[in-house]
């Protein structure tokens, strides 16, 4: 969902919950929003969504992999340490390094889901 597509821009809920309504999900408390931008993590939360900032390899880092990969070991350090801080005060439910650290995130969200939490 493209931002112009629904009304109402970002951090509002309108496009998290287009979604929602034309891909005919029962529960967006079964949905997760996965963004590298406050906006994106503030949309889901607007929208009732579970959410999760994806901190170094998107916006908040803002370096390519090759520029990541080339960093100084303190200079990277130094850099993950800001862009966690930039996401961490959006209200992501769960803030993770890159996509690839995806997979325990939304089993440990079908086990809240099951204990009848709600984002």
């Amino acid at each position: 969902m493209a931002a112009d597509e629904a009304a109402g821009a970002r951090p509002g809920p309108a496009a998290a919950l287009k979604n929602v309504i034309e891909l005919e999900i029962p529960s967006v408390a079964q949905c997760v929003k996965v963004d590298d931008t406050a906006a994106g993590i503030m949309e889901g939360r607007n929208a009732g969504m579970w959410t999760v900032a994806v901190v170094l390899s998107g916006n908040a880092l803002g370096l390519s992999l090759e520029a990541w990969q080339a960093l100084e070991v303190d200079e990277a350090a130094r850099r993950k340490a800001a862009a966690y801080r930039a996401l961490e005060g959006c209200g992501a439910h769960y803030l993770i390094d890159d996509i690839t650290r995806l997979e325990p995130v939304l089993v440990d969200i079908n086990r809240r889901l099951a204990l009848g939490e709600r984002p």
